[in-house]
């Protein structure tokens, strides 16, 4: 074989293997592409499965908490179903008075020269007056009331509470009368009281 045609032929052979590279490279980028693209299919449904399992654990943190806040509603309804078979008794005892006429009763009169004052009475008797003064020293003669009366925090206390609305004075008295009873009713849980206005009776 001569010289020129080793060459051709060598030159041939070039070609045969560039276009064979040529080819390679594409058939690469295809597959490169192709792989690329399927990585980010795979990404996508990667990342809306965590989103979609993010949602049903948010979902299921929502009903765990709805669960455990209707258990606590329950538990305290039970506490509260078991508090009153076992304030049954004392629940009782205060009707009775009730209705024998030896609850306290509390009038708010208005006919002091000095002002007003709050008189606690049980059927007729007067047990106590507490005239007109500070709101502190004014509670703590009802707290000193409550003691010679023998009440405990556990006692259930029915007070039916008067006044006459049309007395001049009467409604700056009838609040400082009521932050008394609601201090009371803070310290005492199973105090009770009504009200009336004794105004509207009148003829």
């Amino acid at each position: 074989m001569k010289k020129r045609q080793i060459i051709l032929d060598f030159t041939s052979l070039l070609d045969v293997i560039m276009i064979i590279l040529f080819f390679f490279i594409i058939f690469s980028n295809l597959e490169t592409d192709n792989l690329k693209k399927d990585l980010e299919d795979k990404q996508q449904q990667v990342s809306a499965e965590l989103e979609e399992a993010k949602a049903k654990n948010d979902k299921a943190d929502e009903l765990l908490g709805e669960a455990q806040e209707k258990n606590e509603q329950a538990d305290k309804r039970l506490e509260e179903a078991d508090s009153a078979v076992d304030r049954s008794g004392e629940n009782t005892d205060a009707i009775m008075d009730f209705s024998e006429n030896k609850n306290l009763k509390l009038h708010l009169d208005m006919s002091g020269e000095n002002g007003w004052t709050l008189k606690f009475a049980k059927g007729e008797e007067i047990v106590k007056e507490i005239p007109k003064a500070d709101i502190s020293v004014m509670t703590d003669e009802v707290r000193e009331l409550f003691k010679e009366q023998g009440y405990t925090a556990d006692n259930t206390i029915l007070i039916e509470f008067s006044y006459n609305a049309t007395e001049s004075g009467t409604t700056s008295a009838y609040l400082d009368t009521m932050k008394i009873i609601n201090t009371m009713k803070s310290e005492y849980t199973h105090l009770f009281y009504s009200e009336t206005d004794v105004s509207v009776f009148a003829s």
